[in-house]
């Protein structure tokens, strides 16, 4: 289906509409006709027009998220790699962390979503409720972005068994990516982001605590 200006410009809201929704109510918990309502459409079979079903717009999302966070990670990344300094645990974990909380020049950037790419919190959600079609969707886009973060991780930590490094970044994923939904939600309820995330160290110290997380001695055996 080709789509005109006007056309794209309405799935475009759609869109929007949905992660705002799914982000703060949940997958379930939104109907279609919610979506179209906060995006302004009249026609009551838009979602079937653009996407033919809930599901495909999910996966879509999905793959946007996706997208723009493994190209903002890879961007960085280069950077870092061309500047030839030893890469530390924490210059990962604070790109990681840096890429969901900041603006950047990603040209899937958008002022829709202002805490970074502002979609942690409907990443969270499939993860927790939907998780084998946010699977499906990570094993058919692939992420060498996260990839060659681990690859870093895992240099700059020799001395800690391979098995040992696995599960913790398993666990320093999960509390990241909790830690910055949070956040995001924190920024959209009040400007400030409340009394912890409007802290100006806040996000330093949780880049430090997922830092310690992966490098401490710990049970290494």
């Amino acid at each position: 289906m080709t789509l005109d200006t006007a056309d794209d410009d309405t799935r475009e809201r759609i869109k929007r509409a949905a992660i705002r929704l799914f982000a703060r109510q949940g997958i379930d918990g939104v109907s279609v006709r919610a979506i179209l309502t906060a995006a302004d459409v009249k026609n009551s079979a838009g979602i079937h027009y653009y996407f033919r079903t809930k599901d495909v717009l999910i996966g879509e999302l999905v793959s946007d998220a996706l997208t723009r966070t493994r190209r903002a990670r890879n961007a960085a990344l280069d950077a870092l790699e061309a500047s030839g300094a030893p890469i530390s645990v924490r210059d990962v974990v604070n790109l990681i962390c840096k890429v969901e909380t900041t603006e950047t020049n990603d040209p899937e950037a958008r002022a829709d979503l202002p805490i970074g790419f502002g979609h942690m919190r409907f990443i969270s959600v499939m993860q927790l409720n939907h998780r084998d079609k946010f699977t499906q969707a990570v094993e058919a886009e692939g992420d060498d972005s996260f990839e060659r973060c681990i690859a870093h991780i895992a240099k700059a930590l020799t001395e800690v068994p391979r098995a040992v490094l696995n599960q913790r970044i398993v666990f320093f994923y999960q509390f990241a990516q909790a830690s910055l939904s949070a956040r995001e939600a924190a920024f959209v309820q009040t400007k400030d982001g409340g009394k912890l995330w409007g802290d100006p160290n806040a996000l330093e110290n949780l880049i430090d605590s997922l830092t310690a997380g992966l490098i401490c001695p710990g049970h290494l055996a």
